[in-house]
């Protein structure tokens, strides 16, 4: 199958694959530029050496050359019936064509300023000096060039045809350029160029034109040293040269000659460009089979790597209940396996610290102890594992005794927990005191009082967690532990920190109730001061709220509403502590001025709660009671559901104790016409589903007698 490039697009995968082309190519690019280095090295030195050898050979094969035609031009001046002889009996013939191959012209010089073309172009008179009469007096040929503008020097020799007279007579010879070239292409390799240049810098014969910078860079060299080399660069070419001079002055007489050898780098150095090539194939073929090679280990090994980081990104996203699976028999397969079991693990105590985070929510805004115990006893055993779990809270007094809460056998059943009484002896409550963590007791040993409501579960041991506050003892977390429950460290702890804050929350919930017993206990007291101003009210506000708590709940109140109806029964006269006693007093009629002010005692109410934010709520049921159904009463002449709940509620109430107890200006009604006045009233007065309550609550002819258990255990808010 072929990899897939997708793989590529991670960093791993491109690092890998970068490992792997490193690896490959380094040795080859370190091999190949070695080589490459050592090849151009021993290709520069073998075209040195052999430009060397050449021009050395071109060297002696010139001058073997010129001695030859040195030589040849003897015999033609000098010969029995030469030349001259030929020349001066007939004149104007011109010798056999053997003899003329290698001039292109020959010229006999007599006495004077005679001169004989014996065939060809005419040459020139050589320089006549004292050293080449001297020279070819010597029987020495002499050289000398006559330079030619845009074209190769001419070059010409010079021998004696009279040594007698060597300064008189003397044949001179024009050289072929083409025996030249004849000469240097016996010994001169096939590739390459060749110039011959004379002592000026002039060319005599070249087989490639040679730049005239050449030239003058050999002119520069040879004042130093009369054989070399060096690199030239020009023309977007570039030479190897090699330079030789070739002494002329002894046989010759002549300035030397030098002999200029030079290669294009590309010629001398094809075996490297195509050693190049070579290479550039081998690292392309290579690339090619170790990035396949790379792609495939790469997905081998990324792919585990890929379900890995799925798994990750799951777990990151809290889904710990998938698996990786992967069977590729090594490390990863073993890390695969690792992966797993911590995601199990991590499952687990990410459950268990959202479970421990809702416990702890849950009691510590529970607010009260009945709702901590259900808290506790229904969700423990979901974070902690055991078999059952208890809760005992310890009385204040320091006796002891105390109350013992459990699940029903483990069941969980927080609605109907097993409550039983418990009595922990003085040393029992000092060992509990001074535990910090947890204790761990067997059965038959110390607490069994403690651990009594636990026991017939399969718990075979029990750990214990003292809820202390301000270093005494409020209360005992326990759990029965059975004989297959693993206990961790970590569940240990976790339980140490649930018992820590269900310390906290029941002291809480203890300075709760107190505030809130300390609450009801002020408000009575108020209600209980306005009522005493006039002793026919005495007792009116608690009688009251009684009776309007028993019809509130009759209609279907919930706890919030049954608590403000509480608090407003109790206050609803508190604007009474404005009206002079007096009036409350009073046997007669009232006058209308002092009825006008009765009638402000509702909402002289509302304003002295009306300071305290907690009673704000309840402001609507006080200063509302005296308003009527068909909006005739007071203060503000409401009607209908314009008068809050509370309020209609508390009419019917008020009313009723009222016309139910003597007053300085009457007697108490009789019971059954007080629910006459109040049936009759239904609609006017009172609201009509209010007076059905209170009809089902009390019946007619039934003495009134709420006790004090009947009031809600509510919190104010």
């Amino acid at each position: 199958m072929r990899p897939s490039l997708s793989i590529l697009r991670g960093t791993v995968a491109k690092r890998i694959l970068g490992l792997f082309l490193f690896c490959a190519l380094l040795p080859i690019g370190s091999l190949a530029v070695f080589s490459l280095w050592e090849m151009t090295g021993n290709l520069k030195e073998q075209t040195d050496r052999r430009l060397h050898h050449a021009s050395k050979n071109v060297n002696m094969a010139i001058l073997q050359g010129l001695y030859s035609l040195q030589t040849e031009l003897e015999v033609l001046a000098l010969s029995p019936g030469g030349l001259f002889r030929q020349s001066s009996e007939s004149p104007g013939k011109t010798p056999p064509p053997t003899r003329g191959q290698h001039f292109l012209g020959l010229t006999l010089f007599r006495e004077g300023s005679l001169a004989d073309t014996l065939f060809g172009t005419p040459c020139p008179p050589p320089p006549r000096t004292e050293a080449s009469r001297k020279h070819l007096a010597d029987g020495n040929g002499y050289v000398f060039v006559q330079e030619v503008p845009g074209a190769p020097s001419r070059v010409y020799m010079t021998v004696s045809s009279d040594r007698r007279m060597p300064g008189e007579r003397f044949l001179v010879g024009e050289i072929h350029p083409k025996y030249l070239g004849e000469i240097i292409e016996s010994v001169m390799p096939s590739e390459g160029g060749l110039a011959i240049l004379d002592s000026t810098g002039a060319v005599l014969f070249y087989s490639r034109p040679l730049p005239a910078e050449v030239a003058r860079r050999v002119g520069d060299e040879l004042r130093r040293t009369h054989a070399g080399q060096f690199d030239w660069n020009g023309g977007g070419d570039s030479f190897l040269v090699n330079y030789r001079s070739i002494f002329m002055q002894g046989p010759y007489l002549s300035g030397n000659w030098t002999v200029v050898i030079s290669q294009s780098r590309a010629e001398a150095f094809a075996a490297v460009a195509t050693f190049t090539r070579m290479f550039v194939l081998i690292v392309v073929l290579t690339l090619l089979v170790v990035s396949l090679l790379g792609i495939h280990q790469i997905r081998k090994k990324l792919d585990p790597l890929g379900k890995l980081r799925e798994g990750t990104r799951k777990i990151g996203e809290g889904n710990f209940g998938d698996r990786i699976e992967i069977a590729s028999g090594d490390e990863f397969e073993d890390l695969a396996f690792s992966f797993n079991n911590m995601a199990e693990r991590l499952g687990k105590e990410f459950h268990a610290l959202t479970e421990t985070g809702r416990i702890v929510r849950s009691v510590l805004t529970g607010l009260e102890k009945g709702k901590i115990i259900k808290t506790i006893l229904s969700d423990f055993r979901n974070v902690v594992p055991c078999e059952t779990v208890g809760i005992s809270l310890i009385d204040p007094d320091g006796n002891g005794t105390g109350q013992v809460y459990a699940d029903r056998l483990g069941t969980g059943d927080s609605d109907d927990p097993r409550h039983s009484s418990v009595v922990l002896t003085p040393e029992e409550m000092r060992i509990l005191r001074e535990t910090d963590e947890n204790l761990i007791v067997e059965p038959g040993s110390d607490f069994q009082g403690l651990l009594s409501s636990l026991s017939g579960n399969g718990a075979r041991r029990f750990v214990l967690l003292p809820l202390l506050q301000k270093k005494q003892l409020a209360g005992v977390l326990a759990m029965g532990i059975g004989e297959g429950t693993g206990q961790s460290r970590e569940d240990l702890l976790r339980a140490r920190q649930i018992a820590d804050q269900v310390a906290v929350a029941l002291a809480n919930a203890g300075l709760l109730e107190e505030l809130a017993q300390s609450n009801w206990g002020a408000m009575t007291a108020l209600a209980r001061t306005v009522d005493t101003k006039s002793p026919w009210t005495a007792g009116h506000s608690e009688r009251v709220t009684k009776l309007a708590l028993k019809i509130g709940r009759e209609m279907g109140l919930t706890a919030k509403e049954l608590n403000l109806l509480h608090r407003g029964g109790l206050l609803h006269d508190v604007g009474k502590i404005g009206v002079p006693a007096k009036i409350l007093d009073k046997p007669g009629k009232l006058t209308p001025e002092e009825f006008a002010i009765i009638r402000e005692h509702p909402g002289k109410g509302g304003r002295i709660l009306e300071p305290i934010p907690a009673f704000r709520e309840i402001i609507p049921i006080v200063s509302q009671h005296h308003e009527k159904f068909d909006g005739k009463g007071y203060p503000g002449g409401l009607s209908g559901e314009q008068i809050s709940l509370g309020a209609r509620i508390l009419a019917v109430a008020d009313v009723y104790d009222a016309l139910a107890a003597d007053r300085p200006y009457r007697p108490a009604f009789p019971l059954d016409q007080v629910h006459a006045i109040i049936e009759k009233d239904a609609g006017l007065h009172f609201d009509p589903v209010v007076v059905q309550a209170f009809r089902k609550t009390i019946l007619p002819g039934e003495a009134e007698n709420i006790s004090r258990e009947d009031q809600p255990a509510t919190i104010v808010g």
